[in-house]
């Protein structure tokens, strides 16, 4: 199918008749799935038409808001029965996801709402849903920096839910956000940094879980990507010295990332203090 106006077509068919059956088959069609990847310029392009629908206009009666509720909020409250990780209609919570930050980033009215409901779909099992969660965020970060990392540095300190602090971490390591604006790497290495003291709160029975070890393994790249933008390697300093098993682990996975090789004299010292803890490891 075309992407574009097919899509627009589809969407206003379904908000208008209340029937989302053609729409659901085009997405479920076309989703890439099972396979490698899921089809993400088809539900940008879901997003996008979404975005279109609510955009402020200055006439009419406004847009659809109780039918794209039921629409968007149903095909989000799809679980890992109705919509498994690999299978396409996985596609269908994905594309919600992702239209939530397109409505937020268009209606800024509407950006609590919309941060809400991407909050809640951070917390799923599944690790597509959690991927477009990211994207989402970054979506609306890039809409307003200021407004959503002063938000996702709140979710980096959830102690209750590691993954809500992996979206945090994952949403503002994105590099071509943060060289769009130098100034942004410093809230983004504010988020990083709460992110890893909550993974270092976290007592050692939970550490073994599935969250927490969704959080430490995108730790071990997000770290690396906001200490790039930002050029301060104090943040994996403070790692490599922690005594702390899993944050040792994250500055080490960190360390082998090649954004950070511009920087030899900072990852050799980075180095020195690992080395220094596994020797202290060792003798004890």
């Amino acid at each position: 199918m075309t992407a574009g106006l097919a899509l627009d077509g589809l969407l206003g068919r379904a908000l208008a008749s209340g029937d989302d059956a053609d729409l659901r088959s085009a997405l479920v069609a076309d989703s890439g799935l099972p396979g490698a990847r899921l089809n993400l310029r088809l539900m940008s392009a879901f997003a996008k038409a979404v975005g279109s629908v609510v955009s402020p206009s200055d006439g009419g009666s406004g847009p659809p808001v109780a039918a794209l509720e039921a629409l968007l909020d149903g095909w989000a409250a799809l679980d890992a029965e109705q919509a498994p990780v690999d299978q396409p209609s996985v596609i269908l919570p994905c594309a919600a996801v992702a239209a939530y930050g397109e409505v937020g980033a268009v209606r800024p009215d509407w950006w609590p709402d919309e941060v809400r409901k991407l909050r809640r779909a951070a917390a799923d099992d599944r690790w597509r849903v959690r991927e477009v969660v990211a994207l989402a965020l970054q979506r609306l970060l890039d809409a307003d920096w200021d407004r959503t990392a002063a938000e996702l540095l709140s979710w980096a300190a959830d102690k209750d839910d590691p993954l809500v602090v992996r979206a945090a971490a994952a949403g503002v390591a994105e590099p071509p956000l943060l060289a769009a604006r130098p100034a942004r790497a410093s809230s983004a290495y504010g988020v990083q940094r709460r992110a890893v003291e909550t993974l270092r709160g976290y007592p050692p029975p939970d550490r073994p879980t599935p969250p927490v070890r969704v959080l430490r393994q995108a730790l071990g790249f997000t770290v690396s990507v906001v200490v790039a933008a930002a050029g301060d390697f104090t943040l994996l300093h403070d790692l490599a010295a922690a005594g702390d098993t899993d944050l040792l682990w994250v500055a080490r996975e960190n360390l082998k990332k090649s954004r950070l090789a511009r920087w030899p004299a900072e990852v050799h010292a980075v180095q020195a203090l690992l080395t220094g803890q596994d020797a202290f490891r060792t003798q004890r």
